[in-house]
């Protein structure tokens, strides 16, 4: 009996990389979207007896894609899941008048779509004890790094056991009771600056060069606020909001943009998607300061901090 096809659309290369490994591995047949669009033209052309949605996606949302499958015969059979870090009010309403379940995406969302999608499959499906990859060896095969990341990942959304590996945070601050801030910039000037600052009031400073190595420090370990850049490698400033704004596990940290872009468009954004300031980079550390103290509980006011401009135009 050939395999029941499953079409998973998100913009989330992580998670769609890791919702594809956990489906194959209950014996789905999966196909993949980042767009609301490519989905569409692909439920179109494979007609798959389940679809995995996410609401806000480039081209258009999950909702709208569901809708449109509704109002074809072809389509209209198949169970259609919606995914969603905000499952407000109306969003309930229109899965309710399709008949499509609603799932909240956040780190355990792996727990609610298993029994469901074992729910829709045919006959039983025996879980697999091994794993799809194999991590056993993985810092001694020459695939090492992708795997170790791929781990990284898969600890960050509960679907290894805790045992199963060390934790990717080892940072004193994160592991103590230090209050710490996250900076996600890849200028190393900015954030060693600031760190030795904040060090002299008592908080340590956590770096990540990389946007998406960010989200993942902020969403293994809470930190009393995010300082984030705009441009950088691995997810821009933008995709990063998002991003910690969509999971219940980082949406109430402070996030304070330090950027050299002024672009008051961008402002806009960044301020409507979630950010609680917006700074432009040369900026001092009195504002950094103003802004720290304003949106969380930090006290620094204890040790002797100079004047000086801290970071430059990018």
């Amino acid at each position: 009996m050939s395999l029941k096809q499953i079409l998973i659309a998100d913009d989330d290369q992580d998670l769609l990389e890791l919702l594809s490994l956990r489906c194959k591995q209950l014996g789905l047949d999966v196909i993949t979207s980042n767009d609301a669009m490519d989905a569409l033209a692909n439920v179109d052309f494979y007609a798959p007896q389940i679809a995995l949605l996410d609401v806000r996606m480039p081209g258009g949302n999950g909702v709208s894609v569901s809708e449109m499958m509704a109002t074809d015969e072809r389509l209209s059979q198949t169970s259609v899941i919606v995914m969603t870090g905000d499952p407000n009010e109306k969003i309930q309403q229109r899965c309710h008048e399709m008949g499509a379940q609603l799932v909240k995406k956040d780190q355990q969302i792996w727990t609610r779509l298993e029994p469901l999608l074992k729910s829709l499959l045919d006959e039983e499906i025996e879980h697999r004890a091994t794993p799809l990859v194999d991590f056993s060896d993985a810092r001694q095969t020459p695939g090492a790094e992708d795997n170790q990341s791929l781990l990284s990942m898969l600890e960050d959304w509960g679907w290894l056991d805790d045992d199963s590996q060390p934790s990717a945070i080892d940072d004193e601050a994160a592991a103590g009771g230090t209050p710490w801030v996250l900076a996600i910039d890849d200028d190393p000037d900015f954030s060693i600056g600031l760190q030795k600052r904040l060090l002299s009031v008592g908080v340590q400073l956590v770096r990540a060069y990389r946007g998406m190595d960010g989200y993942r420090s902020a969403f293994q370990s809470r930190p009393e606020a995010i300082l984030l850049d705009y441009q950088m490698p691995d997810g821009n400033g933008e995709y990063i909001l998002r991003r910690l704004k969509e999971s219940t596990a980082t949406d109430s940290v402070p996030v304070i943009v330090v950027t050299g872009m002024r672009d008051a468009s961008l402002k806009r954004r960044m301020l409507a998607g979630g950010a609680s300031e917006f700074l432009t980079k040369p900026v001092s550390w009195d504002q950094l300061k103003r802004a720290l103290v304003q949106y969380t509980d930090l006290d620094l006011r204890t040790g002797i901090v100079p004047e000086a401009m801290v970071g430059s135009a990018e």
